[in-house]
């Protein structure tokens, strides 16, 4: 690797390196959430590929997720500056996800940051990087994500067909963190072709759940 692919990298920075978008599971009490220990499995290993791979400041984390938002602390507020200042938007598919409003929301949000970005810069990359969590012959994405491939050559056929959940219940971990390695390897490239500029929360004023059939007489 020579010195000015390394100058290419981004540089250290108080702001998330991305932004862990999943779906919620929720308990048996009526509304209630489930803590997802495999979710946040997930992010701590891929936190850790991203601190490998870059030269973020490991005293502030490296990923957001909102279950790392503090007790008392204003879980929307944080949210959207999240959304704001990420270089890269990590939506995990799954049929939780796919019929979340919240995830939508996000989705709506990242996206209409990415518009806004393009508005005064030419277009290099997509900042987004998704991610399966499940087999993707078990749920349907919604069209708004249709666009933005989840697979490729360089990821394994097992993560294909099962996604990161299925290789975890199946005990396969080599390919598991083969493939988060890859997937955290995907992120940073992305970050650094991108290179997204942070936008003003007030973009996310009015965000829709663009995961919502559409109905007649919407454009």
């Amino acid at each position: 690797m020579t010195d000015d692919h390394l100058a290419d990298r981004p540089a250290d920075s108080q702001v998330p390196f991305f932004f862990h978008s999943y779906g919620q599971t929720h308990s048996g009490s009526a509304g209630s959430r489930a803590p997802d220990n495999r979710q946040e499995q997930f992010h701590d290993l891929l936190s850790q590929f991203v601190l490998q791979l870059t030269t973020h400041d490991a005293t502030t984390p490296v990923g957001f997720l909102d279950q790392h938002i503090p007790l008392g602390g204003e879980w929307e507020k944080a949210l959207k500056e999240a959304l704001a200042t990420c270089r890269v938007f990590v939506p995990v598919y799954s049929p939780q996800y796919c019929v979340s409003t919240w995830c939508g929301m996000e989705f709506d949000g990242f996206v209409r940051r990415q518009t806004e970005h393009r508005r005064s810069e030419p277009y290099t990359v997509s900042a987004i990087v998704p991610v399966l969590w499940t087999s993707p012959g078990r749920f349907a994405l919604p069209e708004a994500v249709q666009p933005f491939q989840y697979d490729g050559p360089d990821l394994d056929q097992d993560y294909q067909l099962m996604g990161l959940r299925g290789l975890m219940e199946a005990g396969k971990w080599r390919v598991y963190r083969r493939t988060v390695w890859r997937i955290a390897e995907r992120i940073v490239d992305v970050a650094t072709a991108a290179r997204l500029r942070p936008c003003d929360v007030s973009l996310f004023d009015d965000l829709r759940n663009v995961f919502a059939p559409r109905t007649q007489g919407d454009s």
